[in-house]
């Protein structure tokens, strides 16, 4: 049987606690084309409970977030936003597509479907796609411990799905956090 493999690397930089901040970080930084976003924060009504989002921009997480009638305008108490950028390959339109969609189902997956605010992206792919997540803070520096209450500790620095043409299956894996040696 053959198999179609992707694998992407997506550099994650935040937490971000507005979306100002976001578009200065995005002019600091015009070498950095981030593609995909994630935020998290409470609705009007929730006392307890967050929702969630992950999404993609075409020009701009700003340009996104700042768009008329954005599901970031549910978010009445913002607990963060973690913007990515694939850094592997230059990616496509579907390539962001798929990165996007088998985030929302982890995501979805952890935090359940009614804590989602992504409505469309549901179709996986047809072939198996690997994604390594690596954590930065706003300055650059890598993440090395965190707070659990924080996405990226909800997020596995190594997802897999894995697509079983015959039987039109889907599997998708996660690993817990990888320890990162730092060699001398």
């Amino acid at each position: 049987m053959i198999t179609t493999d992707k694998t992407y690397s997506i550099r994650w930089y935040g937490p971000f606690p507005t979306k100002e901040e976001v578009g200065e970080f995005e002019d600091k930084h015009k070498d950095i084309k981030c593609q995909l976003y994630i935020f998290h924060g409470r609705r009007k009504h929730a006392r307890i409970y967050e929702s969630y989002y992950c999404g993609q921009a075409k020009s701009g997480v700003f340009r996104r977030l700042s768009d008329k009638g954005h599901h970031i305008e549910e978010i009445k108490q913002l607990n963060g936003i973690w913007i990515g950028a694939i850094s592997n390959i230059e990616p496509t339109f579907s390539d962001i597509n798929y990165v996007e969609n088998i985030l929302t189902a982890q995501l979805a997956d952890t935090y359940g479907e009614k804590y989602m605010l992504n409505k469309i992206n549901k179709k996986f792919p047809k072939y198996n796609i690997y994604i390594l997540n690596l954590w930065h803070k706003i300055s650059g520096e890598r993440w090395q411990k965190y707070s659990s209450y924080s996405v990226l500790s909800d997020i596995p620095d190594v997802l897999g799905h894995e697509y079983q043409q015959n039987y039109d299956i889907h599997y998708l894996y996660g690993t817990q956090k990888l320890k990162w040696l730092k060699i001398k």
